[in-house]
């Protein structure tokens, strides 16, 4: 073979290399309250394919919580990647991650890596060509704050591990719900009214609003409000519970309930406030029916008296015939 053959193929290879370097660079990608593309972060009044200053893209937050609403993203494929790394922070270093539930496809969760504190999202057969993910309502810290992202690729679809550069980093502002005040900590209870009366002895409903991503409360009746001569003390699913037993006539009852696991961990909150109220009173007696009265003496007197003049009258009318 000659030189130019050889050249050939060399010129073919590096253009090949130019190809594959373009194509496995850094990708773009936005994040919004809608959707997001590396490199270049837009909000609902960005115009396509422009950049957007970030300052001005703010995510939508619940007005009482005050914690985030859904944030959807989004991002092109990267060398036939599976497998990517996402990191939020809250500064432009990233010394300050944060780890929120990040989810995709049928449900999944995104795996935090322990060693890089990062994390690893996989890509399904639904969305590997166009890879997305979301991060759900109320998953991160805190309102009011500008937090910063960038994500790579880590994996291919031919399971050649390889990481590419990162993104460049784009942040995005939660929004500060309305400030909310409560007269007390812990859960809020509904009803029974506190200090309400004539509260039926069977059955008994009780309700309080939920805390916050709770999915279990410890549910406590007593005669006192020191909750030593306990009634009842149950654990519920639900911001209801229902008594079933027959509780006492016009008296005196204290109840509260507290969140005793969020999202499934073992994380107790404060007591609510106690509440009391008073059960109805008992039903009256009934009424026995009143007695006949007596008949009186001179009556059976004048029933005698009638009876012996009939029977004299026929006597004496016996004796005329006979004569």
């Amino acid at each position: 073979m000659n030189k130019r053959f050889y050249i050939l193929i060399f010129s073919a290879v590096l253009m090949l290399a130019s190809v594959m370097l373009a194509i496995c660079s850094a990708p773009s990608a936005q994040a919004q309250n809608g959707r997001a593309e590396w490199g270049r972060l837009a909000d609902s009044n960005a115009t396509p394919g422009k950049a957007t200053s970030i300052e001005t893209f703010m995510v939508s937050a619940d007005p009482v919580t005050g914690r985030n609403g859904q944030i959807d993203l989004s991002w092109e494929q990267l060398c036939l990647s599976t497998w990517y790394q996402l990191q939020i922070a809250k500064d432009k270093d990233f010394t300050q991650r944060v780890n929120p539930a990040v989810n995709w496809g049928n449900g999944s969760t995104g795996v935090i890596s322990a060693v890089t504190g990062s994390i690893l999202i996989k890509m399904d057969s639904t969305n590997s060509t166009s890879p997305a993910a979301w991060i759900p309502p109320g998953s991160l810290p805190e309102a009011g704050a500008i937090y910063f992202w960038r994500i790579r690729s880590v994996k291919s679809a031919t399971g050649q591990i390889a990481d590419s550069p990162w993104s460049e980093t784009r942040s995005f502002t939660v929004k500060a719900g309305f400030q909310t005040i409560t007269p007390y900590l812990g859960v809020q209870l509904l009803s029974p009214n506190n200090g309400g009366t004539g509260v039926p002895i069977k059955p008994t409903q009780f309700s309080w609003s939920p805390w916050f991503n709770a999915t279990k409360y410890q549910f406590d009746l007593a005669k006192d409000p020191e909750f030593k001569q306990m009634v009842v003390t149950a654990t519920t699913t639900t911001s209801a519970f229902g008594y079933n037993g027959a509780l006492d006539y016009g008296t005196s009852y204290f109840w509260r309930v507290k969140a005793i696991e969020i999202n499934g961990q073992n994380i107790p909150s404060d007591w609510s406030a106690t509440f009391s109220f008073q059960t109805e009173p008992a039903p009256a007696p009934e009424t026995p029916a009143p007695a006949e009265p007596a008949t009186p003496l001179w009556v059976w007197v004048t029933i005698a008296i009638g009876a012996i003049l009939v029977i004299a009258t026929l006597v004496l009318v016996f004796k005329t015939r006979r004569q």
